[in-house]
């Protein structure tokens, strides 16, 4: 099996994330609640036993509604991608999911304690489409771009690669720049 195969098998989506926070932030606290009750002697009183059978109906209500939630952003972020690519590739052929992950290089993004999360990779790849669209209509002219977590950058857009950006500074100098990193494209006068 090829490398980035490897990558993707991985990754998990949203909903598996919320399983998995659903038993750190729920079941755990809840199990603690009831070896507290058993351990004072109060497992068998009927207002400690409604308690725990409330606080469980709570958080199984509370659950369905995160997961709820979480499957509906899902399909905002796969829709978002459908538009997204039927724009930047407007001859007709919708390129699947799968077939952007092979051309665009495995770049994954991990969530501590849970792993990679495919929708934050798949959201990314749809914001780099965006920025290099709205780019490719300044290539040639003077720019100002505001790059994430650096100086805001002013030169003349050279190029808008599948990568990032490529701009010339007054003194010559070429700068690159990644699509992740960009938070902002306005034209500007040149001089």
């Amino acid at each position: 099996m090829a490398p980035g195969g490897a990558a993707s098998t991985r990754q998990q989506g949203l909903q598996q994330a919320a399983s998995v926070l659903f038993a750190l932030v729920g079941i755990v606290p809840l199990l603690l609640f009831a070896f507290t009750l058993w351990h004072v002697g109060a497992i068998h009183q009927t207002l400690a036993q409604a308690s725990l059978a409330l606080t469980l109906v709570l958080m199984l209500l509370g659950y369905w509604l995160f997961r709820s939630m979480l499957t509906q952003m899902s399909e905002v972020v796969r829709s978002l991608t459908r538009a997204v690519q039927a724009v930047a590739h407007p001859s007709g052929t919708l390129i699947t999911a799968p077939a952007a992950v092979a051309a665009q290089p495995v770049v994954t993004r991990e969530v501590t304690g849970l792993g990679a999360i495919w929708e934050f990779d798949e959201m990314a790849r749809t914001m780099d489409q965006l920025w290099q669209r709205e780019a490719r209509a300044h290539v040639g002219r003077y720019v100002h771009i505001t790059v994430a977590n650096a100086q805001e950058v002013t030169g003349r857009l050279l190029e808008a690669t599948e990568d990032g950006l490529l701009l010339e500074q007054d003194g010559g100098a070429t700068v690159a720049v990644t699509y992740r990193r960009v938070q902002g494209i306005e034209p500007r006068r040149s001089g």
